[in-house]
């Protein structure tokens, strides 16, 4: 069969002829050395109370409404002057960061 230009592919053409690999085989100098890696301590199991793990929890959950209640109502009322939507979602924050604040004080002094 010929190929494009018009030579036999099974030709004797010292061309096809697949050429030895010159690279360099080079051992690489970290095999010496044996690594030993720092253990991982088993974190599977909760040492914190079950009380204070809830408390967190409530806490996390209270300040994260608070976060986006806040910041939408703000963004509606100074970018789309929806100020009742708005003004509901900060009075919705605001009382959502009280509630936390004050949960958060309380574990405080216990």
């Amino acid at each position: 069969m010929f190929d494009i230009f018009g030579d036999d592919e099974e030709s004797d053409d010292p061309g096809n002829v697949q050429e030895p690999d010159l690279a360099p085989k080079v051992r690489d100098p970290s095999d010496r050395f044996e690594i030993d890696p720092p253990a991982v301590p088993d974190l599977s199991e909760s040492d914190a109370d079950p009380e204070i793990l809830k408390e967190f929890w409530v806490q996390v959950l209270l300040f994260n409404i608070s976060l986006f209640t806040l910041s939408l109502g703000l963004m509606l009322v100074g970018f789309e002057r929806r100020w009742k939507f708005g003004g509901l979602l900060i009075v919705v924050g605001v009382v959502t960061f009280a509630r936390g604040y004050k949960r958060y004080r309380s574990v405080q002094k216990d």
